[in-house]
């Protein structure tokens, strides 16, 4: 398969991620690929393949930029609770900005695009960015020892995708602050692993 064992060059990456995002799978093409990289579309088909593997390559890159943007977020946090608070800002922030933006009849945010088409492997590479996070926090003593860090990790996952998929009710999406203190107020007293 073209592309399979080849580096795709960044800005071609770039153009194709770009593009998944602006038409979505559906209108997606290689030669609208093409016309944003500024190259032939035979350029793209070498480099990349079939139109469903330069989807697959698109949502890939998404993801990978996803995760490495989570990453950075909560490496500035100490504590748990701040690292969960932090990337519950990081998502409403994208959140925000997903709302505001209407491109091409396609409206749908890069998380949500990515949950749609790659669901289990999002969930999988978010659990195994939170699981080392979670024994750090277990050996400073923030949570329970007794806590699965796998389990941890997946509520604390679905806990952060509520923040994109749910309209705000109680708290002030647009507000980091706002957002920050809620999850605060919260989240260490579902992983204590006490009853209420």
């Amino acid at each position: 398969m073209p592309g399979a064992d080849r580096t795709v060059p960044s800005m071609l990456l770039e153009a194709t991620a770009d593009t998944l995002r602006r038409y979505g799978p559906r209108q997606f093409s290689l030669t609208a690929v093409a016309e944003a990289a500024g190259v032939s579309r035979g350029t793209v088909h070498n480099a990349l393949g079939s139109r469903d593997n330069a989807i697959k390559v698109a949502l890939d890159h998404l993801a990978s930029a996803f995760i490495e943007t989570m990453a950075a977020a909560l490496d500035r946090e100490d504590s748990l609770t701040d690292q969960v608070a932090a990337a519950a800002a990081l998502i409403c922030a994208h959140r925000q900005q997903s709302d505001s933006v209407t491109t091409r009849g396609f409206n749908e945010s890069i998380l949500v695009l990515l949950l749609r088409n790659t669901g289990d492997e999002l969930m999988r590479r978010s659990i195994e960015l939170w699981k080392p996070r979670i024994r750090a926090a277990q050996q400073r003593g923030e949570i329970g020892a007794d806590i699965a860090p796998a389990r941890a990790g997946e509520w604390i996952v679905r806990l952060l995708l509520s923040f994109e998929l749910l309209p705000p009710i109680g708290v002030n999406l647009a507000s980091s602050r706002a957002v920050k203190r809620f999850v605060s107020d919260h989240i260490v007293v579902g992983l204590t692993g006490r009853q209420p």
